[in-house]
């Protein structure tokens, strides 16, 4: 094949790739296409967010194969650990986190994608301490950074909110992907441009309580995308304190629901 016809072939492909990515689960797929996010938006909180210069963002990326272990173990897995999601099935493991509202416009398809629906949804089976993995994709969000990027999250026992967001190329910060919601930033925004997979893993400790007393704090590693983002954090109210109310000692794990074209895939749970 020339030269010529193979450049026209790939333009073809990518053209093909482009049109038919619409709301559907993004393929592990990287380019040098990229397109260009404002440096500011007047409805940010902090307008600056570090950002000096509007970073370039890919317009098609993905995680690599050694992250991204579909259909297999992720490293460190073994005969105790739960597949979440089962390609092609039902969603058997999980529940609507609401009160009187069903987990029915939630949906998984033959390759073990996860549409999210509106409302949050919850496993079944409480946990206590547990190793997770998963992998999730936000849709891209053109002119809206910060706060008002797209997003989407996963609480422990329905008390630690963990945030996810389409922040590639801005600094960490206390509502940044990798963040702990009121508690603790991550070190460092180790998230890949949207569209995409991205890969993580969390490694949960729960409280220890006895006669109602919290006798020491949760505690939390993470990484995303294979980088160190929490390193054993203690997991307490910036307030320092509870209210008088400890956390429970076990609990749901919940996905949260969104109105945009959020996924999910790939979720192992290690029970300790």
């Amino acid at each position: 094949m020339s030269g010529r016809a193979t450049t026209v072939a790939v333009l073809a492909l990518l053209w093909s790739f482009d049109a038919a990515v619409g709301n559907d689960p993004p393929d592990a797929i990287s380019s040098d296409d990229f397109v260009s996010q404002p440096a500011f938006d007047a409805n940010d909180a902090d307008p600056n967010d570090g950002v000096r210069t509007p970073p370039q963002v890919a317009s098609r990326t993905g995680v690599t194969a050694a992250l991204s272990t579909l259909d297999a173990l992720p490293p460190g897995f073994d005969g105790k650990s739960v597949m979440l999601v089962v390609p092609g099935r039902s969603l058997t493991h999980w529940k609507s986190a609401v009160d009187a509202v069903t987990a029915e416009d939630w949906s998984v398809d033959e390759k073990g994608n996860v549409r999210a629906g509106r409302h949050d949804l919850a496993t079944i089976a409480p946990y206590r301490d547990f190793q997770l993995h998963f992998e999730y994709s936000l849709p891209r969000t053109p002119g809206r950074i910060g706060i008002n990027a797209s997003s989407t999250g996963v609480r422990v026992h329905d008390r630690y909110d963990i945030e996810f967001r389409n922040d590639f190329g801005r600094p960490p910060k206390f509502t940044s992907t990798g963040a702990v919601l009121g508690m603790v930033a991550p070190v460092v925004n180790a998230v890949l441009p949207a569209p995409g997979w991205q890969a993580v893993d969390i490694y949960f400790r729960a409280p220890r309580i006895e006669s109602g007393v919290l006798l020491e704090a949760a505690r939390l590693s993470m990484m995303v995308n294979g980088v160190l983002v929490q390193n054993n954090v203690v997991l307490e109210p910036a307030n320092g304190g509870w209210n008088g109310d400890p956390p429970p000692a076990e609990g749901p794990i919940i996905l949260e629901g969104s109105e945009e074209t959020v996924y999910f895939r790939n979720i192992w749970i290690r029970p300790s």
